[in-house]
């Protein structure tokens, strides 16, 4: 299928968040409750039609467990958005939000503020739910993020996040402070991880 434009996008956060059953929900409109976890490096594609035009969402899904996360640095430089995944039913997910957030500072320094991000609470059809929606929108707003919920068995709001993300990205011309993307990737080609 031929499109009008692509984006791609970087979804991160810690291991059993839900992250690949977002992907796989958005995808192909599929949940398995039984997913494994994922190894390194991940990606999911889907032509969507937004602002009348087609565009191409290509989003990198990352591996949450710590061995993984210098691999997952290396992708930060590709980013033209990121995503950002916590569990509303797990406390230490929310709080390692931080982590993330920080990483993804560190590995974007001056790109950080021209990259569009937002951060999902998964799994909102649980019913043992530990962080409100009102403190993680708070949590959101304090670092200039707009935060969603969502539900990856459901599909309740997945749609929707992916979309805002991706229409940012393209509104922001696909651009880190004003360079192109593809040549950006050459310059920064030094890295032996990517």
């Amino acid at each position: 299928m031929n499109y009008d434009d692509k984006c791609q996008l970087l979804i991160i956060g810690d291991s059993t968040v839900g992250k690949t059953s977002i992907l796989s929900k958005y995808s192909s409109k599929t949940f398995n409750e039984n997913y494994l976890a994922t190894v390194g490096l991940d990606f999911f594609t889907k032509d969507e039609m937004i602002d009348n035009k087609i565009i191409r969402i290509k989003i990198w899904d990352t591996a949450g467990q710590e061995r993984y996360k210098a691999l997952t640095r290396c992708f930060f430089q590709k980013a033209q958005g990121v995503i950002i995944v916590f569990d509303v039913c797990n406390q230490k997910s929310f709080n390692d939000l931080h982590f993330w957030i920080e990483s993804m500072n560190t590995q974007l320094s001056e790109d950080i503020d021209s990259i569009p991000v937002i951060i999902i609470g998964n799994k909102i059809d649980l019913p043992k739910r530990v962080v409100s929606k009102e403190t993680a929108e708070k949590y959101a707003k304090e670092n200039n993020f707009h935060y969603f919920e969502t539900s990856a068995k459901t599909g309740d709001g997945v749609d929707n996040a992916i979309k805002e993300i991706a229409r940012k990205v393209i509104n922001n011309g696909g651009k880190k402070n004003g360079k192109d993307i593809l040549r950006l990737s050459k310059v920064e080609k030094k890295s032996k991880c990517c």
